[in-house]
């Protein structure tokens, strides 16, 4: 590593000031690559040493899989430290978890839910909640998505003239707030943004005594930037009771307004708090100086910002490394893409051969710009993960099996999973949304619990007799999947699993090719890979953590026998949506399409703030490159791209304000990397 010991140890020296800073509130900005998680790490293990109590420490981070990854990563950190022990007893967890946990323990979650409340999922919410809210308002699902997301909105804003972003009417509101209650208690589920919401509005209004909230001495937040207004109240109550607060961010990594994220948290955090410090890490580990400076000047256009000084660490490594920005103009999109596509190929025939994964492609519009860029990269034999796309348990027989699994975890557990019997209900064959909804609305006439319904001896009388022959079909798979166990292995249920699929599917035009379509991933899947494993695999968020499950299973395996087989698995060039790549990092970055109109895109022009915000997401994904950075941009776009972008035959773009705001010129290309430019590259990357 070119990064010097002398180097490292003066950065790690702002990270340990960070951490070990006694301020009741310790705000740490942390630009991307400068060390936020390792500081995260070093506060932990810090608080830890010092004698706090472990149970009492709480970490927050955004997503499951990004709290999972800190968890790993702060048991690993504390491994060889004398809080060793200690670390494995620190509560990290997603805010909703915590804020579940608080609803709990204070009973709120008994006066309003039967059981455990679960989160709808985009799958739930689009074909059960949505759908039945349609059909009790009389509207399109489609109007209903729109509804249902503007009370979204207003909780986590906690700014209820959110409700007037789709021009929501009265009638709409007071047929929500008929619907909504009645049918989160009937599923036993909640939406996104109603937990948090729920917890801050039961403290605001007593309903949560102090003795009922968690001791908490040291509340850390990672991602503070991400947080919404509700998100922050939650913060703020928590922090109130004594304790000591550390936020962790980077408030030009903001890029999820589209939940309702507000960066201002963390750019006025010294407002709020008015006793805190602030530490700004300023030593970036990752982008080499040609990226970083250009980014740079680049986000300082942005308004209301914490001022930063980033410095790459190879500007004074031995030796430098000083990388490359390229910002390439192309006539076309066919000429831009066929060069990205070469591009990698120059790559890895100068040595990045078996680290194609380290080979990012970044896209800001995937109906624009994946078919192209996947068609020249297969046209070359190149190997490549797409972006993830329809999740996995988007389609019907993998959610079919996703429902029936989880079923037989709430038989195993006992912990009633009502969306899931929902779920399997609306995916009967023959059985539509008036059907489900007929069952729902008997079960509210007649005080009949849902999830017990399909547990009785017979179906009631009071339930149609359509309605009824579908409990009656529910029942059965209930019945068959109760003799399921989590610990079986997929080789000894595959065929159940595609048994139950023809009883769910059972006079379908659909039922074979849906069967086939499990057979096709089970035959994909390690045969001793457990249920429960599967399970995991289908809860997975998006396709690098299903890949890691993937990962842990075949070590499983492997070290079960005797001597372990050695894995050799393909690398692969990642094609991944900007928005996707936040987090990851690349030791080659391609970031095509950037012309006005595209990024940003049309839709930002109409507004200053998400110009602002679509200028941060560039520079994310421009930081997510170490070695090399090579921009792209086409002059002329013809055929469906012309018309998804103007509604023309033809569109004719100029490159991006943002190169501009970079001071970087372009360069006409007629191809990609020559083999000389590849190989310096590739010097680059051996010298990181």
């Amino acid at each position: 590593m070119a990064i010097t010991p002398a180097q490292k140890a003066a950065a790690e020296q702002q990270q340990w000031n960070a951490a070990r800073d006694a301020s009741p509130q310790v705000r740490l900005v942390a630009g991307p690559g400068t060390g936020k998680s390792k500081t995260i790490e070093k506060r932990v293990a810090h608080v830890l040493n010092a004698g706090a109590t472990p149970q009492n420490v709480y970490v927050i981070s955004f997503t499951v899989a990004a709290s999972t990854e800190l968890r790993k990563r702060i048991t690993a950190y504390c491994a060889n430290q004398p809080c060793a022990q200690a670390a494995v007893a620190v509560r990290v967890s997603t805010m909703h978890s915590l804020a579940l946990r608080i609803l709990r323990s204070a009973n709120l979650l008994a006066t309003l839910y039967p059981a455990n409340p679960a989160v709808l999922d985009d799958w739930e919410r689009r074909h059960v909640y949505d759908i039945e809210l349609a059909n009790s308002l009389g509207c399109t699902p489609g109007r209903a998505a729109e509804i249902r997301a503007a009370h979204d909105a207003a909780w986590q804003t906690l700014n209820p003239n959110f409700i007037n972003q789709a021009a929501i009417t009265p009638v709409e509101v007071q047929g929500f707030n008929v619907f909504h209650p009645a049918r989160t208690n009937l599923y036993c589920c909640v939406l996104p943004g109603e937990v948090i919401y729920r917890c801050v509005e039961a403290i605001r209004m007593g309903q949560i005594q102090p003795a009922q909230l968690p001791t908490i001495e040291h509340l850390i937040v990672d991602e503070f930037q991400d947080l919404n207004a509700c998100d922050q109240e939650f913060v703020r109550y928590l922090a109130n009771r004594g304790a000591v607060l550390f936020v962790a961010g980077d408030d030009d990594q903001s890029i999820y307004s589209f939940r309702h994220a507000d960066p201002t948290g963390l750019v006025q955090f010294t407002t709020a708090y008015s006793h805190s410090s602030t530490h700004v890490l300023t030593d970036c580990f990752r982008s080499t100086p040609q990226i970083l400076g250009p980014a740079t000047q680049m986000i300082s256009v942005n308004p209301n910002r914490i001022p930063k000084n980033l410095v790459s660490l190879y500007h004074n490594a031995a030796p430098p490394v000083g990388g490359s920005l390229c910002v390439w103009s192309f006539p076309s999109e066919q000429d831009e893409a066929r060069a990205i596509a070469a591009s990698c190929q120059e790559l890895i025939n100068a040595g990045m051969a078996g680290q194609e994964d380290g080979i990012l492609v970044l896209i800001s519009d995937r109906g624009l710009q994946l078919q192209l860029i996947a068609q020249e990269l297969g046209n070359l034999g190149l190997p490549y993960d797409p972006p993830p796309g329809e999740a996995l348990t988007d389609v019907d027989p993998i959610r079919a099996v996703y429902s029936a699994l989880r079923i037989a975890r709430d038989i195993g557990t006992g912990e009633p999973d009502y969306v899931a019997h929902r779920a399997l209900l609306g995916l009967l064959s023959g059985v539509g949304p008036g059907t489900a909804r007929a069952v729902a609305d008997a079960c509210v006439a007649n005080n009949q619990n849902f999830h017990d319904l399909f547990y009785l001896a017979a179906p009631p009388p009071w339930l149609p007799t359509r309605s009824a022959n579908a409990v009656i079909r529910v029942t059965a798979m209930i019945q068959a999947v109760s003799t399921w166990n989590l610990a079986d292995t997929l080789t000894n249920r595959a065929g159940d699993v595609a048994q139950l699929l023809g009883m769910v599917f059972q006079g379908s035009a659909q039922a074979a090719n849906h069967i086939a379509t499990w057979n096709a991933l089970a035959g994909a899947l390690p045969g001793d890979m457990t249920l429960q494993e599967l399970l995991s695999f289908f809860e997975a968020d998006n396709d690098a953590d299903r890949r890691s499950i993937l990962d842990s299973v075949n070590q499983r395996l492997g070290a079960a026998q005797t001597p372990p087989p050695t894995f050799v698995q393909q690398k692969r060039i990642r094609i991944l949506t900007m928005h996707g790549a936040k987090g990851l990092s690349g030791k080659v970055v391609f970031i095509p399409s950037l012309e006005q109109g595209i990024m940003p895109s049309f839709r930002a022009l109409q507004a200053a703030g998400l110009v602002i915000e679509q200028r941060r997401l560039f520079y994310v994904s421009v930081t997510r490159a170490m070695a090399a950075c090579i921009i792209t941009h086409a002059a002329q776009h013809t055929g469906p791209s012309a018309f998804r972008l103007q509604q023309r035959p033809t569109v004719m773009l100029p490159r991006s304000q943002y190169l501009n705001e970079m001071n970087v010129p372009s360069v006409n290309r007629n191809g990609g990397l020559t083999p000389a430019e590849a190989a310096q590259i590739v010097a680059d990357v051996n010298n990181l």
